[in-house]
């Protein structure tokens, strides 16, 4: 895959997307089409700078409230992204919101401005991460009412779906982008790396792997052979990178291990930030403790999904291979190697 493209000044990036509209209109598209591509392409880019590290994710950008929570989690289970992809998805408070700003940007007397897509419905905006020259948006509904997605190629407006749900068209978000936004030829080590770990932060953050989409032929931890290791290796691979997502980082680790040890009455010492950088033995075996359970937590789901050739805590390597996954996890999150004095079991 090539390099995504640098970080722009943000400027700059939307006078050249308006430059591209204007050429396309001068070779011909639809005047419509090709603007309201642009349109796209800026909302695309207001989470530019989050979607550079996490391309093949969607990114909300803004959830305003548990019912919007709720619709994003829906959408997690079954928008299945293609590994090279961004993909953005604008809510009605994000719409709220940018009204707000625009409207106090307007010279009084202007009137109300309107959102081009429906204020209280949601937009997602699907692109290759290399360019912009095809987009999708999915919208949930759109303005005039019915679900549907529309693709945009350069200008011109490419295909069509409509659907007679909002539960049926987001139904097909596990399918259609991967018709425009596969890629094309073997995928690379890379490509199924990021498509694998998506997939199970997904499931991750949804709490539920069984409804998932998902092309599992193209997932490791499903086919370990895709990258030429064994399937206890595949299943250690991705908890190192599942398992610091989870956590997110050390104050969060810190607030969730001293959170179960009060819930479970382990009568362990309080984990302290300080503790931990001054490799402290009871609050380091502590928040050791805490990346465990996430690891054993994790393991039990993908125990749970018979596809995936999980194997059992006799294997002769299991022992072996948990420990040094926890200690690279536990390196990872505080930032400073795992005391050598803490092991697992």
């Amino acid at each position: 895959m090539s390099p995504a493209p640098p970080e722009d000044n943000p400027e700059d990036l939307y006078l050249r997307v308006f430059e591209k509209a204007s050429i396309r209109k001068q070779s011909g598209c639809d005047p419509l089409s090709a603007d309201w591509q642009a349109i796209l392409e800026i909302a695309l880019n207001l989470g530019r700078a989050h979607l550079l590290r996490n391309p093949g994710r969607l990114l909300p950008l803004q959830i305003g409230n548990d019912e919007e929570w709720e619709f994003y989690l829906d959408l997690l289970e079954k928008l299945d992204l293609p590994p090279d992809t961004y993909a953005v998805v604008s809510t009605p408070s994000f719409s709220e919101t940018l009204l707000d700003a625009v409207d106090d940007q307007e010279p009084d007397g202007a009137g109300e401005c309107e959102m081009p897509w429906g204020k209280k419905s949601y937009l997602i905006i699907i692109s290759d991460c290399r360019d912009h020259t095809r987009i999708m948006q999915v919208s949930l509904p759109s303005a005039s009412g019915s679900s549907g997605i529309d693709v945009y190629d350069d200008g011109k407006h490419l295909a069509d779906y409509t659907y007679h749900t909002t539960e049926e068209c987001i139904e097909a978000l596990g399918k259609v982008p991967w018709i425009f936004f596969s890629p094309r030829g073997d995928w690379t080590e890379e490509q199924i790396i990021r498509y694998t770990e998506n997939w199970f932060l997904r499931g991750i953050d949804t709490q539920d792997f069984q409804g998932m989409s998902l092309h599992s032929r193209y997932s490791y931890v499903h086919h370990p052979e895709l990258l030429n290791v064994s399937p206890l290796e595949a299943v250690f691979r991705l908890l190192l990178a599942s398992v610091p997502s989870a956590l997110e980082n050390l104050d969060t680790a810190i607030e969730t291990a001293n959170d179960l040890y009060r819930d479970l009455e382990l009568g362990e010492a309080v984990v302290t930030k300080d503790g931990i950088l001054r490799n402290d033995p009871e609050p380091c075996r502590s928040l050791f403790g805490r990346v465990v359970v996430e690891m054993e937590q994790q393991l039990e789901a993908m125990r749970g999904m018979e596809e995936i050739p999980c194997p059992a805590p006799d294997d002769p390597d299991y022992d072996r291979l948990f420990t040094q996954t926890a200690k690279k996890i536990y390196e990872k999150i505080v930032g400073q190697p795992c005391p050598s004095s803490i092991t697992f079991g």
